[in-house]
């Protein structure tokens, strides 16, 4: 239905379902379709309500409010706005500033133009909602890093020089390959280029399969007008993608022509035929080009470490491996953007909740995104992972590429994120499934990272009383408790979820009166 076009009055639930659906696959789908019903309209709007408070408790202050540009300057701003009425103003004023206040993003270049599209179709609250599911899904929706930006915008380079060589090169000549370059495609989510209508279409398929989508329409366009362009002798990226403007706006053009050629084979012959790399191939490309956009990517202003994380006061479970505020610095430092000014809140210590990895599933069982801290016996020190996704018991591996291992061992604590040290389009099963080993939960232990010997990044056993920690490809981490301690008896071990500062409500469930948290 998506690809065929969503019907005006439906766009609002289905793309608000859509997200939550991607954001949360363990979520039992009746849970997240009732968020496009009625049924949930109050929850909804209360909880955009009690986040407008906090960013702007006086009318005044809105007033005052300056808009935030995510990165992209303010005369790109303003063409994300070009044509709004003064209540869509306001509106995306109070967006944007409830974002970047409350949910901690200062970049995302994508979202000025993201936020306006779903305006269109959406109440402010219904905006808000969506966009809060798609920042808490890094990765698959938004880019909130000029980093994650430039490797992103690189990794799309990759694709069309694979596809496409001559295409490439003609474009690379002329700067239209460059992160600012593809501006059109990677900042302005296609507004420049294509109709309103079918701007509109491309949001359909995109609350569904995200940036993957942007390849795919970005590649299709490029590859329909590649052989007029070629011989036009066009000589800077701006008359590139004018031209293409040109051709999306004629009496001619047809969209559909674009998705059958976005969702077919790429190439010019059967020999080349070529299909689209799935999106765990993409997040690997992205993954590996941060090296190179480490040293292409503009100086940003010098900000400020992130500040430890604050916690919460708990007197059922008192707080022990995360009061050293060292700890705390670290995990903030570690943790994505849109974590790092939440609060840490304990959910499960062994001296409250027994040794039972039951209890431990049981108590983490409406936490989303958890740091697990581990006291290594023999020596005191705290070791831990952070899991991207709820731990239960599951056959299958589950996780993303945002966990990450860490040890706070020594003089120089260490974090091990996803390192795929080596990828290629074409796909290599065994080889993948070691790099993409995440989050492994079983009755009788629970794991991060695998190796092919059936060692783990780090394995808690039944009773929590034993844990193992072995270099895994994954990670490619040291043995988190010391070369030589591979493996070691357990002292304490906590869970902690995280908590948003403005009011102590849980990012993704665990409160008795959450906002729009689903149950579960």
């Amino acid at each position: 239905m998506c690809r065929n076009g969503i019907s005006p009055i439906l766009r609002c639930a289905v793309w608000t379902t859509n997200v939550i659906r991607t954001a949360n696959p363990e979520q039992n789908r009746h849970l997240t379709d009732e968020y496009g019903t009625l049924k949930n309209i109050r929850a909804v709007d209360h909880g955009w309500e009690t986040a407008l408070k906090q960013v702007f408790p006086h009318p005044s202050d809105e007033k005052s409010a300056v808009v935030p540009d995510m990165g992209i300057g303010k005369e790109a701003l303003e063409a994300a706005m070009e044509g709004a009425t003064p209540r869509g103003r306001k509106a995306m004023k109070q967006v944007l500033c409830t974002v970047q206040h409350v949910l901690g993003v200062e970049y995302c270049p994508m979202l000025p133009d993201v936020a306006a599209v779903l305006l269109n179709c959406m109440p402010e609250s219904y905006a808000y909602a969506t966009i809060r599911e798609m920042i808490d899904c890094p990765g698959t929706y938004l880019n909130l890093s000029r980093i994650d930006h430039y490797a992103w915008c690189k990794a799309f380079s990759d694709i069309l020089k694979r596809f496409y060589p001559q295409t490439f090169s003609d474009m690379e000549s002329i700067g239209a390959t460059s992160p600012d370059g593809l501006d059109p495609i990677c900042k302005r989510f296609f507004v420049g280029l294509l109709q309103r209508k079918h701007v509109l279409r491309v949001m359909d398929m995109y609350t569904i399969e995200g940036t993957k989508l942007i390849f795919r329409v970005g590649l299709a366009l490029i590859s329909l007008y590649k052989k007029t362009m070629k011989n036009m002798a066009i000589k800077d990226s701006t008359s590139w993608w004018n031209q293409i403007r040109e051709f999306t706006h004629s009496p001619n053009f047809h969209f559909n022509t674009v998705l059958r050629r976005a969702y077919n084979l790429h190439g010019s012959n059967l020999r080349r035929r070529i299909r689209f790399p799935r999106r765990r191939i993409i997040q690997r490309m992205v993954k590996l080009n941060e090296p190179w956009a480490e040293d292409h990517a503009p100086r940003e202003v010098y900000v400020a470490p992130p500040k430890p994380l604050g916690f919460v006061e708990n007197n059922k479970i008192p707080l022990k491996l995360a009061q050293n505020a060292a700890v705390r610095a670290h995990l903030a430092q570690w943790l994505p953007i849109h974590l790092r000014s939440t609060k840490l809140d304990v959910i499960f210590s062994t001296d409250c909740h027994g040794r039972s990895l039951g209890s431990f599933y049981e108590e983490c069982r409406a936490a989303k995104h958890t740091v697990t801290l581990v006291e290594v016996l023999d020596t005191g020190d705290v070791i831990g992972m952070y899991a991207s996704q709820k731990w239960r018991v599951n056959n299958q591996i589950y996780g993303d590429g945002e966990c990450f291992l860490f040890t706070m061992a020594g003089d120089t604590p260490k974090c091990y994120k996803w390192d795929p040290n080596d990828y290629s389009l074409e796909e290599n099963e065994k080889d993948e499934a070691l790099m993409e080993e995440f989050m492994i939960g079983r009755r009788n232990y629970l794991a991060m990272g695998g190796g092919a010997d059936g060692t783990c990044g780090l394995r808690l056993n039944e009773d929590l009383t034993r844990a193992e920690s072995a270099t895994v490809p994954c990670f490619s981490n040291e043995p988190l408790a010391g070369r030589n301690l591979t493996e070691f008896d357990v002292g304490l071990v906590e869970v902690y979820r995280f908590v948003r500062e403005v009011d102590g409500k849980g990012i993704d469930g665990g409160d008795s009166d959450r906002v729009w948290n689903f149950p579960g």
